[in-house]
């Protein structure tokens, strides 16, 4: 599910600094949960494609549609004159998309049906400033990142918590899941990493794969897709063991 987040907040965030050039100049705006929700932070300092976000998570017993009315009324006001106080987006099914620009922020509500009670919700809370990112940075996105020729890194996420070090990256190409299998197995096996996980989890359209050194731990997982093979890889570096 936070692969599928951070995927879709990168669209919003590429979107939103290419129609806007505003930068903050002060502290975030009040950005207050639904009611009654419970909140837990995913990250104060994470990195999505080069821009530095705050993101919670919640989960309340209110429907999508009352989540979704209270940010209504709460961005109803216009930050600008004639411009919309929220955005909506509707078709990043399971997720509805509701965001506000203000005071040089970006602040983004993603939420989706609770599985286990139809009648609940739960999603994320994200506010991120709205600052151009440098060609340098763009550049940096999956730099050094281990991937067959022709790969394309479509999202990149750095987080940096006391103790721990982590980068999420989303990852497609034309290669079968097997192929990918291969490539990540001797590209690892190569570098003297020990397996912990090699699990086909389908017919052979998706597949486990985990290795480890004494302080670094990288989980893959690959999905075919149509035409397309996806790859999550999660790489996590601990600093104290």
């Amino acid at each position: 599910m936070m692969t599928t987040f951070y995927s879709r907040l990168c669209s919003l965030l590429l979107l939103t600094l290419w129609l806007n050039s505003v930068f903050a100049l002060g502290g975030p705006p009040d950005f207050p949960p639904p009611p009654d929700a419970h909140v837990e932070w995913v990250g104060n300092n994470i990195e999505v494609n080069g821009i530095k976000s705050s993101i919670r998570s919640f989960h309340t017993r209110k429907s999508i549609e009352r989540v979704v009315e209270f940010y209504r009324k709460e961005w109803q006001r216009p930050v600008e004159k004639g411009k919309p106080g929220f955005m909506e987006t509707i078709d990043a099914a399971p997720w509805y998309i509701i965001s506000r620009i203000e005071d040089g922020y970006l602040m983004t509500v993603q939420v989706q049906v609770k599985q286990n009670d139809q009648s609940g919700s739960w999603g994320y809370l994200s506010t991120s400033p709205l600052t151009k990112a440098s060609p340098s940075d763009v550049e940096k996105i999956g730099k050094n990142l281990p991937k067959m020729r022709g790969s394309h890194v479509l999202t990149e996420t750095r987080s940096n918590d006391p103790g721990k070090k982590a980068r999420t990256a989303i990852i497609t190409n034309t290669y079968s899941v097997p192929s990918n299998v291969s490539f990540y197995r001797n590209h690892f096996r190569g570098k003297g990493w020990t397996l912990e996980t090699d699990k086909a989890l389908g017919n052979n359209e998706v597949h486990a794969l985990v290795y480890k050194t004494k302080r670094n731990r990288v989980t893959m997982m690959f999905m075919k897709d149509q035409d397309y093979t996806r790859i999550v890889l999660n790489s996590v570096t601990n600093s104290i063991f």
